[in-house]
């Protein structure tokens, strides 16, 4: 199969966990820094997830009503014979779904996560081994600088700051990309004064090369 590493917007989606074990854990642990609104089902639900005042938890046997208006549900039951009824009824409905270690009975498969602030980075094997994906995350998280969460804020507002600062598309395209390219190999973001101080630099060089050309 081919499965696209699309990335959807989750915030206040409904998202439906069928299962109140460990695995349902892992899983609510994955989704909860998107911001989907989380509703777990099943007969038994561990302390942990209950104590969690940002999910809605129903601790009842699943049924065939509950999946109405989700927008996802995961499947992470110990019993195979509900997990691929869930699976059913939820692709009779185009209702994304995933089933815990059933890759043919999902819609869509969980990668390995890398999160910090607004990088999110997704690896997939295709389940052929989750070892192999979990290697490579812990791979990227350790190259990552440890300013990564702050660096990506500075440079969100980087680029609303050179709309105002440069006028020329292409110019601007050039600068955000030098200082991206800087943050990450400073390992931090850069102080405004710095930033100031480089776009001058920038704008120098730009009127000298104009002023050279002219010359010619």
């Amino acid at each position: 199969m081919g499965y696209f590493p699309f990335f959807i917007d989750l915030e206040g989606k409904d998202g439906l966990i069928v299962g109140g074990g460990r695995i349902a854990a892992h899983k609510i642990e994955k989704l909860k820094p998107y911001g989907a609104e989380l509703t777990v089902v099943a007969p038994n639900i561990e302390q942990r997830i209950r104590e969690d005042e940002s999910l809605i938890c129903e601790e009842r046997p699943f049924t065939d009503e509950d999946v109405e208006g989700k927008f996802f549900v995961i499947a992470a039951t110990d019993e195979a014979e509900l997990n691929t009824h869930i699976s059913a009824i939820c692709k009779e409905k185009n209702i994304l779904v995933n089933v815990v270690d059933e890759k043919e009975k999902c819609s869509f498969i969980f990668p390995s996560l890398v999160k910090e602030g607004k990088l999110s980075a997704g690896i997939s094997t295709e389940g052929a081994s989750p070892v192999v994906a979990a290697y490579l995350r812990s791979r990227l998280a350790s190259s990552l600088p440890e300013k990564t969460e702050d660096i990506l804020d500075y440079l969100a507002k980087l680029r609303i700051w050179t709309k105002e600062k440069i006028a020329d598309s292409m110019a601007r395209a050039a600068f955000l990309r030098e200082m991206a390219l800087l943050c990450m190999e400073w390992g931090r973001p850069l102080t405004w004064e710095e930033t100031e101080g480089r776009l001058a630099a920038t704008e120098e060089k730009a009127a000298k090369d104009i002023a050279e050309v002219r010359n010619k």
